[in-house]
């Protein structure tokens, strides 16, 4: 088909007009995207679980359940239980929560500041049982790898959840330098050893006071409970035998879940 003048001056409008509306449609699209709303950036589903589910609590009781049920109905006077303190005794996950949603992670100085902040609250389950080892005059051993000159924060912080703590049947030992050098050595495989050591050889470091000195002697450790496998004496996570340590678990060794962070 041969095309008229007019033809061709009305193709040409139709094409000018068809460039003009998708440069202006690229425009629109690129200027809205840059002006919109940035989308918070979204929690782990660690968090999430750590947080919401219905399946941590649960777990976390019934973990401390059973450590109820392994105490000695009375205990002797040097017998004592060590725990670790974060995400076995206190709760940090409105930490992780608050660094994520800001589309951060962990760091040294955000975690000093919120170990100041006093704010944790209790795992579940862990004030019966730290009731239930205090009402049958039992001690309580805090190897924490919170730095040492946090210790008062920590404690502080204990003590604002309503627990029966006193310097006398609780002793907490966060972590120097040479807990760290000393890894290697001989019985000292993770940077808790150390700690474990003195606590049996009579030369534990309590941070809070103890008038009665009641702790400058020598205890038997009958029970472990942490979050990670080094909280338990001896092992690291890549020696830890699964196998050898099942025996013990549920009697005098406990492990609570923690999918945010670990040694792994």
């Amino acid at each position: 088909m041969t095309l008229t003048s007019s033809h061709s001056n009305l193709v040409r409008a139709v094409v000018a007009a068809g460039v003009a509306a998708t440069m202006t449609a690229c425009t629109s699209t690129t200027s809205t995207s840059l002006q919109g709303p940035k989308e918070s950036p979204s929690l782990s589903t660690a968090v999430v679980y750590q947080t919401e589910s219905k399946e941590y609590p649960l777990l976390s009781q019934f973990v401390y359940a059973q450590a109820i049920d392994a105490l000695p109905a009375q205990f002797n006077a040097t017998d004592v239980v060590v725990m670790d303190v974060d995400e076995t005794v206190l709760d940090n996950s409105q930490y992780q929560r608050e660094r994520e949603s800001q589309g951060l992670g962990y760091s040294p100085s955000s975690w000093e500041a919120w170990v100041k902040r006093k704010e944790a609250s209790l795992v579940p389950g862990v004030a019966e049982f730290l009731k239930e080892v205090i009402a049958r005059d039992g001690k309580v051993a805090l190897i924490t790898n919170r730095d040492k000159r946090l210790d008062s924060y920590t404690w502080e912080n204990l003590l604002a959840q309503s627990l029966p703590l006193t310097p006398q049947n609780t002793c907490v030992m966060g972590r120097v330098q040479r807990d760290k050098d000393v890894v290697g050595q001989t019985g000292i495989v993770n940077d808790k050893d150390l700690r474990r050591q003195q606590l049996t050889n009579g030369e534990a470091v309590c941070s809070i006071d103890d008038a009665n000195r009641g702790w400058q002697k020598p205890h038997a450790i009958i029970m472990q409970i942490g979050d990670n496998i080094e909280d338990f004496a001896g092992v690291t996570q890549e020696s830890a035998d699964v196998n050898a340590l099942s025996p013990q678990t549920g009697t005098s060794l406990f492990i609570l879940p923690n999918p945010m962070y670990g040694s792994w």
